[in-house]
């Protein structure tokens, strides 16, 4: 009877050993070419401001567009039938059909990893993420409510490339054709970079201040006050791309320094220079963008 016994326990334990394949975890979603979204910082508990992200994305997404929308299920049922009565034989073509029509629910946010700490990125299914990220901010400054505990700075994202030059300037030329070439504007060059030492700051400056005077001659700098500000973020092998209206009047997307909350400056992570640095990278963007415009001009 003891061997009985001992078999029995090892096919239990076989079993048990084999069971675990089936939970697997999903793979993390990655960052991508041509999406879309929102540069999220925070200085801890990335898990939380994950969450937070989603439910203040959502909450003011409701408000602008309705809440989102769900599949038409009576549709996908007349559509699965369909499948089954041309080919009632064929139960793998109907299981396929459903896999798909499942894949192409997407959801309006979804959180990217982007590799780095205290960053994250959250990919949007709206086709304009600045509409959104200016109604957050305007109404957080009206009302001086935060909104969010772990949420730092929320930035609207409107381009994603490889951090190589090509793939910026290709990036950047479709997305200043919206922004710079009907009406001449201010503007201003915001860069940052994390876990990145390829992509150097006076080479992309130069490059994109070019471009956007190309785009139309009457673009000028204005560092201080600039109408619009062209955010550069480069995370790991990423570039993040936007055109932000009053970037800097608003606080850099700051959702606590707008609420202006008991007076205090958050210590955000990609606002953690000093002054003195600060003010040389400004004078340094200055010259950059002088010397592209000099060229444009010559």
């Amino acid at each position: 009877m003891e061997p009985a016994i001992k078999k029995s326990k090892m096919v239990n334990n076989k079993f048990k050993h084999s069971k675990k394949k089936y939970f697997q975890q999903s793979k993390k979603q990655v960052l991508q070419p041509g999406q879309r979204g929102f540069l999220v910082t925070c200085n801890m508990n990335e898990k939380a401001c994950v969450r937070e992200c989603y439910n203040l994305l959502n909450h003011y997404a409701d408000q602008l567009y309705g809440p989102e929308g769900q599949p038409d299920e009576s549709k996908q049922a007349a559509n699965v039938e369909a499948g089954e009565e041309s080919d009632s034989d064929d139960l793998d073509a109907a299981v396929a059909k459903c896999r798909e029509m499942i894949a192409q629910r997407k959801q309006r946010f979804q959180n990217v990893d982007t590799g780095t700490t205290n960053c994250l990125f959250i990919r949007t299914q709206l086709e304009d993420p600045v509409a959104l990220g200016k109604h957050i901010v305007d109404d957080i400054k009206t009302t001086g409510k935060a909104m969010s505990r772990f949420v730092l700075r929320l930035v609207p994202i409107e381009a994603v490339c490889r951090s190589n030059m090509p793939d910026i300037i290709n990036a950047a030329g479709a997305l200043f054709d919206k922004h710079f070439l009907k009406e001449p504007t201010t503007y201003g060059i915001i860069f940052n970079h994390r876990y990145n030492q390829q992509i150097k700051r006076d080479t992309i400056i130069k490059e994109l201040a070019e471009l956007v005077n190309s785009k139309n001659i009457g673009n000028k700098v204005d560092l201080q006050n600039a109408k619009k500000s062209i955010i550069v973020e480069v995370l790991r092998g990423w570039c993040l791309l936007s055109v932000v209206d009053n970037y800097l009047e608003l606080k850099k997307y700051n959702l606590a320094e707008l609420a202006n909350i008991n007076g205090q400056k958050t210590n955000d992570v990609g606002d953690s220079k000093t002054d003195a640095t600060a003010e040389q990278e400004t004078e340094s963007t200055k010259k950059s963008i002088e010397n592209a415009v000099t060229a444009v001009e010559d």
